[in-house]
């Protein structure tokens, strides 16, 4: 069995030593260090007491931050509207007087013959109790308008007229029969009358 050396001994002896000496360094620095932070603390908590006694605190910085930039909208100028031209009302101009069609001409009347006797003509008969004679009254063919008639006599006793009276188109005519009692033979005129003329037949017997 080898014993050791006097030499690793003491090589031993100082590794130990500087290991346990390194430790209590280590330690007293830790201590010192604790013991500085709590006087750091007592003495800061001494401090805030002092001023709060005495009504001083102090102020908390404030902290300026700079101001936000704001949006500011955009205003859009809105277009204002187009005028429109109001329409003017149409005026009707007013309506013409129509002149009416001029009148036609009236018609002239036309008879046949112009005068009757019971002698000596052929127009005249005498049948129960009367003179019986004939007239066409005539309406021209270039007449504008209905040609309108009437017939009448100045002769006395009861002269009477069949038709006494008529309208005729242009052209057209009609055969009048005149009654005249036997006692009227009184001369005198049968009378045709037209809207612009008159004719007239002589009566004798």
């Amino acid at each position: 069995m080898r014993h050791p050396s006097f030499h690793q001994s003491n090589i031993r002896f100082s590794y130990h030593w500087r290991a346990k000496f390194t430790k209590s360094i280590t330690a007293i620095l830790f201590t010192v260090l604790v013991a500085s932070f709590l006087a750091a603390c007592g003495s800061a908590t001494a401090a805030t007491g002092q001023a709060k006694q005495a009504g001083q605190v102090s102020p908390t910085p404030v902290v300026t931050l700079p101001p936000t930039p704001t949006a500011v909208p955009t205003l859009v100028p809105t277009p204002k509207p187009t005028p429109r031209p109001t329409p003017k009302p149409t005026v009707a101009p007013p309506p013409q007087p129509t002149q009416p069609p001029p009148a036609p001409a009236p018609a002239v009347l036309d008879l046949r013959p112009s005068s009757m006797s019971f002698v000596g003509h052929l127009d005249c008969s005498q049948s129960n109790g009367d003179y019986v004679c004939l007239a066409r009254v005539l309406s021209e063919a270039n007449a504008q308008s209905n040609l309108n008639w009437v017939a009448y006599t100045n002769v006395p006793g009861g002269v009477s007229f069949s038709p006494v009276r008529g309208s005729l188109a242009p052209g057209q005519s009609v055969l009048v029969t005149i009654f005249i009692p036997l006692h009227a033979c009184t001369p005198g005129l049968f009378f045709f009358q037209g809207p612009i003329n008159t004719h007239t037949i002589t009566w004798a017997c």
